[in-house]
């Protein structure tokens, strides 16, 4: 597995407001993704524009804040099934979303990174 670029970090918030006003009126952020947008869950999920690399948020009011790196691959299937040969922690098995094929595993901390495949092909 060869990642080619960072896609998105993504980042867990408990208040999608309050997040968004801060990463758009404090940071100057551009949201790239409308919420509610077809394939997201209602306002639970926002991009914003940060250069090369977006920052993702996600309510998760049940968890602490945390992030994690998706990493852009060819082929997130064939990259899980490469990692996991490899003795790799796989916490998400593929997941195809129609905007993309994700799956999660965890670094020998326990560190979440994101096995991240577009559809369209682009990276980064």
């Amino acid at each position: 597995m060869k990642p080619r670029a960072v896609d998105f970090v993504a980042l867990a918030v408990s208040d999608m407001d309050r997040s968004e006003a801060f990463y758009r009126d404090v940071l100057g952020l551009d949201p790239e993704t409308p919420r509610g947008a077809p394939g997201t869950r209602g306002n639970g999920f926002m991009e914003f524009a940060a250069g090369g690399t977006a920052i993702s948020l996600t309510v998760l009011p049940e968890r602490h804040a945390n992030g994690i790196i998706a990493l852009a691959v060819e082929d997130c299937r064939a990259a899980v099934e490469e990692l996991r040969s490899r003795d790799v922690a796989v916490l998400m098995e593929p997941l195809d979303t129609g905007d993309c094929t994700m799956a999660v595993i965890a670094d020998p901390d326990g560190n979440q990174l994101m096995i991240h495949q577009r559809a369209d092909g682009t990276a980064g």
